[in-house]
C-alpha cells in the first residue's frame, strides 16, 4: 500500500465528486441547496450519525462471525479496523478493487493466513452479489416503468454485470482445486522456461498452494460443516445494506422533504446497484449523478 498512489486516488476521487455536484448545483437551484443545508434538522443528523455507526459495526460484524470459527479468540476491534480499511480503500480505487486487499491485509498484520482471510471476503461477497441481484429485481417491479429508457439500459447492463462476477465467485468458492492445478501446470513452464530461477518459482508457488489450501479448508468449512455461518452472514448483508438505505431516508427528512418510504429504499438500491462496479474510485461522479437522477 503506497501512500503516494492512495494520496492521488483520494485526491481524484475528491475531484470527481466536487466536479460532479458542482454539475448538480449550476443545473439546479443551488440557492434552495444551501438554503436546505442551513435547515437540516440536528435530531436526524443525530439518527444518522448513530445509522452509520451501526453501519460499521454490522460490517465488522460480519466478518468477524466467520473468524470466530477460524481463529478463535480473535478480537473484535481487529474485524472493525478491517472492515474500515475496505471502506477506505475501496472508496479511493476503481471498482472498490483494494478494498478487499486492504481488509485480508489487516487480518494478516493479525496473523491470519491469506487463505482464510480470502475465503471470508469470498463469502461475504457472494452474499452482496446474491443481495443485489434479488434487490434490484424487487426494486424494478416496486418502481415499474418511473426511468428513462436510458437508465433501464443501464440498470439491465449492471444485471448483466452481477450475474457473471456471481457465477465467477460460485465456481471460485466450489473449486478451489482448480487454482492449484492451474499453479503447479504454471511453475512448471515457468520453471522450464527459466530454469535459474527454479528454487524461487517453487518456493513461490508451494506458498500460493499452502494459501489456496487453506482457502479452500476454510470454504468448506461453512459450506459443509457450518452452513447456518454462511446463512446468517447472507442475513446480515441484507440489514447491512437496508440500513445503507435507510440512512438516506432520514437524510432526505432532515432536509425537510418526505417520500415513500420503500420507494426511496428501492431507488438507493438502484443507485448502489449502478456504482458498485463503477470504475472510477469509490464511483466518485457517477454516484453523485445518478443519485440526482433517480431521486
Amino acid at each position: 500500500f503506497n501512500k503516494a498512489k492512495i494520496r492521488k486516488w483520494h485526491i481524484i476521487f475528491i475531484l470527481l465528486s466536487v466536479t460532479a455536484l458542482t454539475a448538480i448545483f449550476l443545473k439546479t437551484h443551488t440557492g434552495d441547496t444551501l438554503n436546505a443545508f442551513k435547515n437540516f434538522n440536528p435530531g436526524y443528523l443525530a439518527i444518522v450519525l448513530v445509522l452509520s455507526s451501526i453501519d460499521m459495526c454490522l460490517g465488522a460484524f460480519r466478518n468477524h462471525i466467520y473468524f470466530m470459527k477460524l481463529v478463535p479468540g480473535m478480537k473484535f476491534m481487529v474485524s472493525f479496523r478491517a472492515n474500515l480499511a475496505n471502506i477506505f480503500m475501496g472508496a479511493v480505487t476503481p471498482s472498490q478493487s483494494a478494498g478487499g486487499p486492504a481488509q485480508m491485509y489487516i487480518y494478516y498484520k493479525a496473523g491470519v493466513s491469506v487463505g482464510k482471510s480470502l475465503s471470508v471476503s469470498l463469502l461475504n461477497l457472494l452474499g452482496t452479489l446474491i443481495f443485489f441481484i434479488v434487490a434490484a429485481v424487487l426494486a424494478l417491479s416496486v418502481l415499474g416503468n418511473t426511468f428513462s429508457r436510458t437508465m433501464h439500459s443501464l440498470i439491465i447492463f449492471c444485471f448483466i454485470v452481477f450475474v457473471t462476477e456471481l457465477i465467477v465467485v460460485v465456481l471460485i468458492v466450489l473449486r478451489p482445486s482448480l487454482f492449484i492445478k492451474i499453479t503447479e501446470w504454471l511453475s512448471k513452464k515457468l520453471c522450464s522456461w527459466v530454469p535459474k530461477f527454479e528454487s524461487r518459482i517453487n518456493r513461490i508457488a508451494d506458498r500460493f498452494i499452502t494459501e489456496v489450501a487453506a482457502y479452500k479448508d476454510s470454504c468448506r468449512l461453512f459450506i459443509t460443516e457450518h452452513p447456518l455461518i454462511l446463512l446468517f452472514s447472507i442475513f446480515l448483508t441484507w440489514v447491512l445494506y437496508l440500513n445503507k438505505f435507510i440512512i438516506a431516508y432520514f437524510i432526505m427528512l432532515g432536509l425537510g422533504s418526505s417520500g415513500h418510504f420503500v420507494q426511496v429504499l428501492c431507488i438507493q438500491t438502484l443507485v448502489l446497484f449502478i456504482c458498485y462496479f463503477s470504475p472510477s474510485p469509490g464511483a466518485s461522479g457517477v454516484a453523485e449523478l445518478s443519485i440526482a437522477a433517480l431521486m
